[in-house]
């Protein structure tokens, strides 16, 4: 029987990456599936594209989600980020309303049938 998950959504919170200062934080909770980030402390190297392509480097702590690579994660990510956009579209309440509905609905499916949070 699948794990009833009670939950609020994180609907802006990280994608499964969190980059801060080392030793500033001690945990990070995933904000697509609110599982424990494991970390990889004093890491120099970049932490965004543009530093990337710059040749930039700078120490931080790095947190990864052990589940990023999961579909069903992906799948939760892609519907956050579909709220997201919409909001920043500035569309219609209603619709907005009903779309958050709707995939708050299929996330919360998904949670329950990989048992996190």
């Amino acid at each position: 029987m699948a794990k009833k998950v009670r939950c609020k959504i994180d609907w802006h919170g990280n994608g499964g990456h969190c980059y801060p200062a080392p030793g500033t934080v001690k945990t990070v909770k995933c904000g697509v599936c609110g599982t424990q980030m494991k970390v990889k402390r004093n890491v120099l190297g970049c932490t965004s594209w543009a530093e990337s392509m710059g040749g930039g480097k700078h120490l931080h702590d790095r947190f990864k989600c052990p589940n990023l690579n999961e579909d069903w994660h992906k799948r939760i990510y892609r519907l956050k980020m579909d709220v997201y956009r919409e909001e920043m579209d500035d569309c219609d309440p209603i619709g907005l309303k009903k779309m958050r509905q709707v995939a708050e609905k299929e996330i919360i499916e998904l949670l329950e049938a990989h048992a996190v949070r």
